[in-house]
């Protein structure tokens, strides 16, 4: 009976110690959204790519070796944005799509931070 006790102890100690991380990681994700969102805000008229601008951004850069079997190279690039990650960027046309479903519905894309 004892050792059951204790058992459940640890699992619930080492669940709560889990738990704590957890919520750790999304104040601090929720803190980086802000700060993002600050930053779009601040510059909605970027009109030079500046180091303060990319470091604001921009979480990290990972460049993968470089891909000779094409017979091109090719090295793939990985660049993770603050407190959203790896996006796929979009084509032209998936923009193009975007915007005139944004004109068309504005009231369905309001967002507030």
């Amino acid at each position: 009976m004892l050792q059951n006790y204790e058992k459940e102890q640890k699992a619930l100690t080492q669940e709560v110690a889990d738990n704590r991380q957890t919520i750790q990681e999304a104040k601090q994700k929720s803190v980086d959204l802000r700060l993002l969102l600050k930053t779009l805000r601040d510059m909605t008229e970027i009109n030079e790519l500046t180091p303060t601008l990319v470091n604001s951004l921009i979480e990290r850069i990972e460049v993968h070796n470089n891909d000779k079997s094409s017979g091109h190279c090719c090295v793939k690039v990985d660049i993770y944005f603050a407190a959203v990650g790896m996006i796929d960027i979009p084509t032209e046309n998936e923009i193009l799509a975007t915007m005139e479903e944004i004109r068309e519905n504005p009231q369905n894309f309001r967002f507030v931070a």
